[in-house]
């Protein structure tokens, strides 16, 4: 629970709560009406607001699922995983060989295919609702096999490509599977 929703619950229950004790403890009839009115008016629209919020917040989570793709993988040898990085709830991602003075999010720095991938080799970026990646002029370029093809294509560092889930993404020689 957000601090919003938290603070809209509170005030609920201290409304709900100062209409008991202004039922219980007032004497003067026209008093206990005003303020039964003026903190059952007051409960009623935090807890309204309270229901809108949790409405925007679950749209919110469901369109942030961006056609489900949630991690990228590195394949090793026989398509087997070697590494994993979480990208929900991102909207860029630098592709490349962190050598410090890099700003990439995901390192192949390490990986056997390290040779052939270049500084800052790619960048995916999400946008109306799908993932496109870009080359960045890199030496050994970027390539994509939609799932389900044999081919890979290469990608453009003038024009955008579309990323789907179980695509695999070429970086040089490493193979990248979108999930």
């Amino acid at each position: 629970m957000n601090k919003k929703a938290a603070l809209d619950i509170t005030i609920v229950i201290s409304c709900i709560t100062g209409m008991v004790l202004s039922y219980v403890y007032l004497e003067n009839v026209l008093q206990k009406q005003v303020s039964l009115t003026i903190l059952g008016a007051v409960g009623i629209l935090f807890l309204f607001l309270w229901f809108m919020d949790r409405g925007k917040s679950r749209r919110r989570d469901y369109d942030t699922g961006r056609t489900e793709i949630s991690e990228i993988l590195l394949l090793g040898e026989d398509n087997n995983i070697t590494d994993t990085w979480d990208i929900y709830r991102k909207t860029s991602i630098v592709f490349g060989r962190d050598e410090g003075e890099n700003q990439v999010d995901i390192s192949l720095k390490n990986t056997d295919y390290a040779g052939t991938v270049d500084g800052e080799h790619a960048v995916m970026n999400y946008s109306g609702g799908s993932w496109y990646i870009e080359d960045l002029d890199s030496e050994n370029g970027t390539r994509i096999q939609r799932n389900g093809e044999d081919k890979p294509y290469r990608v453009s560092s003038r024009e955008p490509c579309k990323v789907e889930k179980g695509d695999v993404i070429y970086l040089g020689l490493a193979p990248l599977k979108v999930r």
